[in-house]
């Protein structure tokens, strides 16, 4: 009977959201044996090859795909359900909650609309800043909780991967095109995030020393939603995080990298930090709020 399958099934949706089977068997509690053990079953089950294996990672084949766009609504409305029968006693006072700026502009409008919704009363102060900053402030008790990028815990503090993203070289499609003449689009220039006093994130800088040189960085921002704005514009080829392309109001196309190798250079994870006494109700909440993306 397939419901013998649900939980398999939300195993089988936390490897494609973590892209490896290390953490999501780390989120769903089990080992990595028993994950792929559950995953074979499923692949048994269903008479399909779900998941492409590779070294370190793994990616879902085209039935998989067509799988986890079927089971998606279904482990939503299970989210749902065991959300709002869990704790049902209102939230009241504050919470301080810190985020590096560009996960500020995708979450917090859905998240205040979640928290104004399901607890009225529940005050969210928030502080935008880089992710070492944020860290040190969960740590030293000023913030509750932060969403950062590439977050560590440590014993004062939990950490969990929610998300997986990379990087790439985009372009406005509404005026270019991939078989558009390649050397016209490197002619316009690069748009990359300025160097901070703490430097640049490791993965980034990694990536920008795999660029061909023949591109060129003929601005650099502070921001990813102005270099968003601006390669929206078609001014410029913008350098960003896949899912901050994907937020544009018009459709910003892929020109590089193609390679995977190159791709993994530049993969980093979306994280929650928070103390240990934080209340399981705001990290579900919030844990829910991103994971739905």
């Amino acid at each position: 009977m397939v419901y013998q399958h649900i939980y398999k099934m939300w195993l089988f949706s936390l490897v494609e959201r973590y892209g490896n089977f290390k953490e999501a068997a780390n989120h769903a509690n089990i080992t990595r044996s028993a994950l792929s053990q559950n995953l074979s079953v499923l692949e048994n089950y269903l008479n399909k090859s779900l998941l492409v294996r590779e070294r370190g990672s793994v990616s879902l084949t085209a039935d998989g795909q067509s799988l986890l766009d079927k089971i998606q609504p279904i482990l939503s409305q299970a989210d749902d359900l065991a959300f709002n029968f869990s704790e049902e006693s209102e939230l009241k006072g504050s919470f301080k909650l810190g985020a590096y700026e560009s996960l500020a502009v995708r979450f917090l409008p859905k998240l205040f609309t979640s928290f104004r919704r399901i607890y009225p009363n529940f005050k969210i102060d928030v502080v935008t800043s880089r992710t070492d900053s944020l860290v040190k402030l969960v740590n030293n008790g000023t913030l509750n909780m932060a969403l950062v990028i590439n977050g560590e815990g440590d014993s004062k503090i939990e950490e969990e991967t929610v998300m997986v993203d990379s990087l790439g070289l985009y372009v406005c499609a509404d005026k270019y095109c991939y078989t558009q003449d390649i050397e016209e689009i490197k002619e316009m220039g690069i748009a990359i995030l300025s160097t901070p006093e703490d430097g640049q994130p490791y993965y980034y800088k990694k990536f920008l020393q795999k660029i061909p040189d023949d591109f060129k960085v003929t601005l650099t921002c502070d921001n990813f939603e102005v270099i968003r704005s601006i390669t929206a514009s078609g001014a410029v080829v913008g350098l960003l995080p896949t899912k901050v392309a994907s937020q544009s109001s018009y459709e910003l196309k892929k020109i590089w990298p193609t390679e995977e190798d190159i791709v993994k250079v530049s993969e980093h994870r979306v994280s929650l930090v928070y103390r240990k006494n934080t209340d399981k109700r705001i990290i579900n909440l919030i844990k829910k709020v991103v994971l739905v993306e």
